[in-house]
């Protein structure tokens, strides 16, 4: 594991279901030498996940992922 995981807690299944169905916004920054680009994104969970999956291949790198909207 590459990594400290430096807290973990108990939630509630409703508290699953809310992450579940919401909205995130993912950050990135791609260094083009004299030309930086941040680039910001916004996915539901499913494509969250397709977006990441293989990210190590992408010449960006990912600056945050936060909740963008939650869904009750």
């Amino acid at each position: 594991m590459i990594g400290v995981l430096i807290e973990s807690k108990p939630i509630e299944s409703s508290q699953v279901d809310i992450y579940l169905s919401s909205r995130y916004r993912l950050t990135t920054v791609i260094p083009l030498g004299k030309n930086p680009v941040m680039n910001v994104y916004l996915f539901n969970k499913e494509e969250l996940d397709i977006f990441l999956k293989g990210y190590d291949q992408y010449t960006e790198f990912l600056v945050s992922v936060e909740l963008a909207e939650a869904v009750a």
